[in-house]
């Protein structure tokens, strides 16, 4: 991993424990996010060869739900943690295409992927702009490019709350509103979600957007 990277915080089976929390209100709010984004995928007349890449797709949770929803989807995920993509290509085998890749130098084709997901990844990124680039670069024109950030503050008063510590979550190095993130895509919105009762962003949890490529 590059040096750039070593504030990230990843244990392993990181996300597997959220998303099965004996904490029912960090069980619920993970896998809302998840079922979330599977909603934003648009539902096309033939999925057969659609191709769908998950950018920072940790331990291949949300892969899994794609696939679950639709096996003919071509899956694809990136992630610069080793921990990560060994669980990954444990829960998923062959149903996704898996690369050990930094969202700041993407190896793919240009305009090669019809819709792009990252979710709760930009946060962690020094650089998100050159991230933003490659995301933009690889989908298709008229594709989807659907991402997911938490409220750093509501997040950051939750985890105190919650008795989590530290309270300020040590590798998030960005903080993101709706209105900053559509003017970093410079994409029209088509869809947007705040998690988790769809209140005002100011008053929720997360943010989960889906911009349309030109």
């Amino acid at each position: 991993m590059k040096s750039v990277n070593k504030h990230l915080v990843m244990e392993e089976n990181h996300m597997d424990k959220l998303y099965n929390s004996s904490n029912p209100l960090i069980r619920f709010f993970h896998n809302q996010r998840l079922h979330c984004i599977l909603k934003f995928i648009p539902k096309l007349k033939s999925q057969k060869n659609l191709k769908v890449l998950d950018a920072g797709c940790g331990e291949g949770h949300l892969l899994r739900e794609i696939h679950k929803k639709n096996p003919n989807i071509l899956l694809s995920g990136i992630d610069v943690t080793k921990i990560a993509l060994a669980s990954a290509r444990k829960r998923l085998g062959k149903k996704a295409k898996l690369f050990l890749q930094d969202s700041t130098n993407l190896k793919f084709p240009e305009g090669y992927f019809d819709i792009v997901i990252c979710a709760d990844m930009l946060e962690h990124v020094h650089d998100y702009k050159k991230v933003i680039y490659n995301l933009k670069k690889v989908t298709k024109k008229r594709g989807r490019i659907i991402v997911s950030y938490p409220n750093e503050t509501n997040l950051t008063i939750s985890r105190f709350l919650l008795g989590i510590k530290p309270a300020k979550a040590i590798d998030h190095v960005n903080s993101f509103i709706p209105k900053k993130m559509q003017e970093e895509f410079n994409l029209p919105v088509v869809k947007q979600l705040n998690l988790p009762v769809n209140l005002p962003f100011a008053f929720s949890l997360e943010a989960v957007q889906a911009f349309k490529k030109q």
